[in-house]
């Protein structure tokens, strides 16, 4: 599934887009893609993922591989959903992430079609977590790192 509002390269780290190009569509859970999709259309802002491709620091919010720096650095075993294709870091100019958590949980029966867990906030004071864990629950849960 591709995106009608963002390219590949926003959504993965340099590293996967330099080696997959648009074949890292693949990577990239459905579910992640409808998530962004609904919050960019219902606050009509641009959700920032990564911005490496337009010359920013951002790249590694969503999809993250073995050699991309947070997860290299790791000595033991690790996965994370950002690993799976099944999480996103993500921030709106001029909307706080508080104020876009507070959204998600009004309008959680909306959006729990798409995301199961959202990082606490306060741990994230400058982007939003959100990612869709098989959680078994059927609500949205905020959790720390």
């Amino acid at each position: 599934m591709k995106s009608k509002y963002f390219k590949i390269e926003e959504l993965v780290s340099e590293n996967v887009y330099k080696k997959y190009k648009e074949k890292a569509w693949e990577f990239i859970r459905p579910e992640i893609i409808l998530f962004l999709t609904a919050i960019r259309e219902q606050f009509k802002k641009p959700v920032i993922v990564n911005n490496y491709s337009y010359g920013g620091k951002l790249q590694q919010r969503g999809l993250r591989a073995n050699m991309d720096e947070i997860v290299k650095e790791k000595s033991d075993y690790y996965i994370s959903q950002h690993c799976l294709g099944s999480a996103v870091d993500f921030s709106i100019k001029g909307i706080t992430p508080k104020e876009i958590v507070e959204h998600i949980l009004e309008n959680e029966e909306y959006y729990r079609e798409f995301i199961t867990r959202i990082e606490n906030p306060e741990q994230t004071p400058t982007w939003v977590h959100v990612d869709c864990a098989n959680t078994g629950k059927d609500k949205i849960i905020i959790f720390n790192a």
